[in-house]
């Protein structure tokens, strides 16, 4: 559930500038070429550049400014498959494996400033039974309405993931506990409150348990002790009745 194995944080940035800047570097071959096609055919390239040094500089220039573009365009469609493989498609949330990633990047940054740092784990409850009785479409809605009052109960600066079928996670940096557990209880009570009406009309009440650890990492401790510690919480939320908060 949780991927250990390193990757980027986050999207490449500059993939449009880096793929203009190719091609214009590419563009150069064209009058190149056209002068040794004429190098080959036994006349100067020198007196070909000076007998046409309008077509010399259109060849130039045309070629540089189309091949530009064209890597522009490809280096944006780069930059839009790269976020898109960072996200959840259904939810649009980050999925496990920027998580992964974002949540070592915080244990970092949490050792290097002294700071806190909480991890939210926020499991639907009874899951399957909507999927069973409603079918996996009104499943779908329920997961998209769950990460929509995840994401108005946090800051920009935390990181909402769906990390599992019905799993999702919160890296709170610079948090402690305490402040975690009252954005735990805008999850609970926005989720009791959410509003999943089905095609036919039919309403679709909302629960989730949430496991909760966080502190300042120690020295070594790695993200998957800290999601550990959570699930641990989190399992004890599930046999203790759910749609509650447990700390670790």
């Amino acid at each position: 559930m949780f991927d250990r194995v390193p990757f980027f944080s986050r999207p490449r940035r500059g993939h449009r500038r880096a793929r203009a800047l190719q091609g214009v570097f590419l563009a150069v071959f064209a009058p190149v070429g056209w002068l040794a096609l004429q190098a080959l055919q036994g006349v100067s390239p020198a007196d070909v550049a000076r007998a046409h040094p309008g077509l010399m500089a259109y060849m130039l220039l045309g070629t540089m400014a189309a091949f530009g573009v064209f890597g522009w365009l490809l280096g944006r469609e780069e930059e839009r498959l790269s976020r898109l493989a960072m996200l959840d498609e259904l939810t649009g949330l980050a999925n496990n494996r920027l998580f992964g990633a974002r949540l070592e990047e915080c244990l970092v940054a949490s050792r290097r400033s002294g700071r806190p740092l909480s991890l939210l784990l926020v499991d639907m409850d009874r899951f399957k039974d909507i999927n069973d009785s409603h079918g996996h479409q009104a499943g779908d809605l329920a997961l998209k309405t769950a990460a929509s009052v995840i994401r108005s109960s946090i800051r920009a600066s935390d990181v909402a993931a769906r990390i599992g079928g019905e799993e999702f996670a919160v890296i709170l940096p610079e948090t402690g506990t305490k402040e975690a557990a009252d954005v735990a209880g805008r999850v609970l009570s926005g989720l009791r409150g959410a509003d999943v009406r089905l095609g036919d009309g039919t309403m679709v009440n909302l629960s989730a348990s949430i496991g909760l650890s966080g502190g300042i990492p120690a020295s070594g401790e790695s993200g998957f002790a800290l999601f550990a510690q959570a699930d641990k919480a989190l399992y004890k939320a599930k046999e203790t009745g759910r749609g509650r908060l447990v700390t670790a």
